[in-house]
């Protein structure tokens, strides 16, 4: 492991099964990105343009609802925002501002589908990790629906309004690396 990032990738769950020489090659196309404290890294609605990593500092997650912006997490070292990007060209589905003065470790989407397109090991590695959680998340989330659905009175009224730990924990749920 010889790139100064590499280090920082290895604490990543989605970089567990990476050799060093792997681990070398996903931090090649890695850079570091500085954030003053109430600053945006990304908004909702904007193209995802990579994955990022917590190196230093706080990134809280707030997404737009009918009612308001709600925050949803807070991110702090190790965390994980933005993977998505990595595998499809969806838009940013929350905002991710810094709560005091933090740093990143950024993997552009551009760059990781190179490697991917060029059958990277390292590459695949990731992306398959990528698709196991998700999977997982997903089996989760649909244990939370049906928690949800059995919440809704028997003549048909709707889902009483959601609680914000609720919500903050369906997000949670969403965020969970190690399964």
């Amino acid at each position: 492991m010889a790139n100064p990032h590499a280090a920082a990738l290895k604490t990543m769950a989605l970089c567990r099964s990476l050799s060093g020489a792997e681990l070398d090659a996903i931090a090649e196309i890695a850079g570091t990105q500085d954030l003053g404290a109430g600053k945006e890294l990304f908004r909702e609605g904007d193209p995802g343009d990579g994955l990022y990593l917590v190196v230093a500092g706080e990134i809280e997650i707030i997404k737009r609802g009918p009612r308001g912006d709600r925050s949803l997490a807070r991110m702090v070292v190790g965390g994980v925002l933005g993977e998505m990007s990595l595998i499809t060209a969806d838009v940013r589905s929350a905002t991710g501002r810094a709560v005091v003065d933090s740093r990143v470790l950024r993997l552009p989407v551009q760059r990781f589908r190179v490697l991917l397109d060029g059958g990277s090991t390292a590459a695949l590695k990731i992306a398959a990790a990528i698709a196991e959680v998700l999977a997982r998340r997903l089996a989760a989330m649909n244990t939370m629906v049906l928690e949800l659905a059995d919440k809704v009175d028997p003549a048909g009224s709707s889902l009483p309004e959601l609680k914000d730990t609720e919500l903050a924990g369906m997000y949670r749920t969403m965020q969970v690396w190690s399964f």
